[in-house]
């Protein structure tokens, strides 16, 4: 009945498009698509969460009258035509998700509507960006949440369509015990309770863990790494100031405790006296001046969204710094948090270039750097004297390339590997259930999929709204991962985004 009530809605929804053809509302929209509504609709072969995802969905929108026509593309040619060009109708992709809710805002400023911006989409309204202004620098929360839930209900009428949160489905060796499972999974780059507390159960000797990546590393740089398997390995490395706990919520690291001022702009940080670099360095202040200093003068690619914040960072003492903002950020620890911001070594830095390879990393983190051998195979071994309170039980990790899903999945029942890096394919859960020496470890991930429609071509909310209605998220969710998903109906969602989604919404 439900189902039925959604698609009655959306032929609500369409026909007031479709009606008034001559009106103003659609002014937007070629004569062509007036007549059929019909989009060219992209779609990467490779990422099966999308690119199934997409299929249905066309499916379900050929009732209301809308036309997808599924075109497959490679990123290489997909991706400038949505990012750089924006020569598209539609497409169906996955974007990212962490606790840091100004990075899917922002996406919907006007702003970032340019080439090589984030609003993808080309969304804009004055009446949106003026919300986003206000709540990058609005301190008091449930303002905050109020004016986040306002845009949530204007973009349910934009061109971005959300539809669910892949699951992250992980299979480990069933030996391995006392794992984390947080949102983003039990091997997620923000996640290093699991590298901390996991232990081999009947190991003999050293304690190996073993992680199939499907490729290399691409830099072992803290300053400039992009890519999440680098950041994987340089979170293990090095230290931030603060992390997220197993809930998301921003707790002490090198920096032990902290004040913010009463207008929101001063933050003045106090970090623990213990901690060294690997080669045995005091880390102190300077380092920390240094870090964000450094970063920001040489427009290092990692602290950008956080640089962009601060006015200036000055020593207060060895063990204190004080951070003056430019303006107060509701947003400033969780991106410290979420950013992969590491405080690098002054001493080996300093007088290097921005871009240096960094071929034997040295940080303050609970492993250290072995050996990397290109192509193969990348190497930590336990930092015995790493300052935290408490040290992992790992004594090593060793990261090998695997490029073939398969391969890697026999190397992990074999016992040659005891996991891999990203989400497992949900078409191998029987075979995973069926195994006494696997577990199934699954959580939310990070990868939110979602289509959109180039909104230079097409701006009529009735259309969106209309697909909102028209789609099946929940039928998606089952057919295209078995289930391990949760629906999605704003720009911000729960599991990520806490009390800032706004949960009223739905179709």
């Amino acid at each position: 009945m439900r189902r039925i009530l959604s698609i009655v809605i959306a032929l609500v929804f369409l026909a007031s498009l479709l009606v008034p053809l001559t009106q103003a509302s659609t002014a937007n929209v070629s004569s062509a698509q007036k007549k059929k509504l019909k989009f060219e609709f992209l779609s990467l072969p490779w990422f099966p969460e999308s690119d199934k995802a997409a299929e249905i969905i066309a499916k379900e929108l050929e009732p209301i009258g809308i036309k997808l026509d599924l075109v497959r593309q490679e990123s290489s040619i997909m991706y400038p035509r949505i990012m750089n060009t924006h020569d598209y109708d539609s497409f169906a992709l996955a974007v990212s998700q962490d606790p840091d809710a100004s990075g899917m805002l922002l996406s919907f400023h006007s702003s970032n509507a340019v080439p090589g911006g984030s609003n993808y989409w080309m969304y804009t309204n004055p009446a949106v960006d003026k919300l986003i202004d206000q709540v990058l620098t609005e301190t008091d929360h449930e303002k905050l949440k109020q004016m986040a839930w306002r845009i949530q209900e204007i973009l349910t009428g934009g061109p971005f369509i959300p539809v669910y949160l892949a699951d992250d489905i992980h299979v480990l060796r069933a030996e391995w015990k006392n794992y984390t499972v947080m949102p983003g999974g039990v091997i997620e780059a923000y996640n290093i309770w699991s590298i901390l507390y996991m232990y081999k159960e009947g190991a003999k000797g050293e304690m190996v863990f073993r992680i199939a990546f499907p490729s290399d590393i691409l830099s072992t740089n803290p300053l400039m790494a992009t890519d999440f398997r680098s950041l994987w390995i340089l979170n293990l490395i090095y230290d931030p100031l603060v992390r997220l706990n197993p809930k998301l919520q921003v707790v002490p690291w090198l920096a032990e405790s902290w004040e913010v001022s009463s207008d929101g702009k001063t933050y003045t940080f106090h970090l623990v006296k213990n901690a060294k670099w690997h080669d045995g360095q005091p880390l102190t202040a300077d380092d920390v001046v240094f870090s964000f200093n450094y970063a920001a003068k040489n427009k290092a690619s990692r602290y950008a969204d956080v640089v962009k914040l601060i006015d200036h960072v000055e020593k207060v003492d060895d063990y204190t710094v004080k951070f003056v903002l430019k303006n107060p950020s509701p947003f400033f620890l969780i991106k410290l948090a979420t950013g992969s911001v590491y405080i690098v070594p002054k001493h080996i830095w300093e007088g290097k270039p921005v871009d240096w390879s960094n071929p034997k990393p040295i940080g303050s983190g609970p492993f250290k750097f072995q050996e990397r051998v290109q192509g193969e195979r990348v190497v930590l071994v336990r930092n015995d004297d790493w300052w935290y309170s408490s040290k992992p039980n790992i004594n090593k990790i060793v990261m090998v390339v695997i490029p073939n899903a398969e391969t890697r999945f026999l190397a992990i029942k074999r016992g040659e590997v005891d996991t891999e890096r990203y989400s497992t394919s949900a078409t191998l859960i029987p075979q995973i259930k069926k195994d006494p020496n696997l577990n199934l470890v699954t959580a939310p991930g990070i990868w939110l999929i979602y289509i959109a429609f180039n909104y230079q071509r097409i701006s009529d909310p009735a259309v969106f709204k209309a697909i909102n209605y028209a789609i099946n998220r929940t039928e998606i969710v089952e057919k295209v991962v078995g289930g391990y998903g949760t629906p999605v109906y704003t720009v911000l969602n729960p599991v990520w985004h806490g009390d800032l989604a706004n949960t009223n919404i739905k179709f």
